[in-house]
């Protein structure tokens, strides 16, 4: 997912606890049987404090499909449990900050999208005070782009806790797009993606090893050259 095509993803996830207050409710949109026997699911979600919009958005899908009211049900109780376990995976990486409705949907569609829960825990573990519906949504297309789950995690983990702009991570995916093209690996194209800041400095040579070539030694408390 290029950043033009993510945003409005992210723009939706970050402003649907507003919308969801404002929405027509789902009476008169789906048909009387399946709105009986979504009520007490949706209801039992809400009780959770479990987002309840992508529940509806479910829902709607499967009218909108024509799908079978025992399926729309299905899918929707699926959800919920997808919904529930990202919950618990965001709680288990850190308890507090409490995650966002936002953050609970982003993370239930990393696990669908193939980020395995122990990098999504990680994630949250090791950026604690950031937002992560961004990082989470990042993290799902880097692995959708074969960069090891547990690389791509450690990546964006670091840049988040030094609060690098979530528009420059937003950009990494684009840039390992790039790489992969011309031939490289999914981890080299992940590598060579990097802001320069986030791929480390050069380390310093060990004690007795000269400097690599083109390397500038330092001549302080030395004679000038003469």
């Amino acid at each position: 997912m290029t950043l033009s095509r993510a945003l409005p993803f992210l723009l939706v996830l970050a402003s649907s606890t507003g919308m969801a207050q404002n929405r027509p409710p789902l009476q008169g949109r789906v048909d009387p049987a399946t709105l009986a026997a979504l009520r007490p699911v949706l209801a039992a979600a809400a009780a959770e404090s479990l987002p309840t919009r992508p529940l509806e958005d479910k829902a709607l899908e499967g009218v909108a499909k024509r799908v079978p009211s025992a399926r729309i049900i299905d899918a929707v109780q699926q959800l919920v449990t997808s919904l529930r376990e990202a919950r618990g995976l965001l709680r288990s990486g850190s308890p507090a900050p409490t995650p966002s409705e936002a953050e609970i949907v982003a993370a239930a569609d990393a696990r669908r999208r193939g980020v395995p829960s122990e990098e999504i825990a990680a994630l949250r573990r090791e950026a604690a005070s950031s937002p992560l519906v961004v990082p989470l949504t990042i993290l799902s297309d880097l692995v959708e782009r074969g960069v090891p789950a547990d690389q791509a995690r450690s990546v964006i983990a670091e840049m988040a806790s030094r609060g690098t702009p979530m528009a420059q991570i937003a950009q990494i995916p684009g840039r390992v797009d790039v790489a992969l093209r011309v031939g490289a690996s999914p981890a080299e194209a992940l590598r060579g993606a990097l802001p320069g800041a986030a791929r480390g400095k050069p380390e310093s040579p060990p004690a007795g090893r000269p400097a690599s070539p083109g390397t500038p030694t330092s001549t302080r408390g030395k004679g000038k050259v003469r």
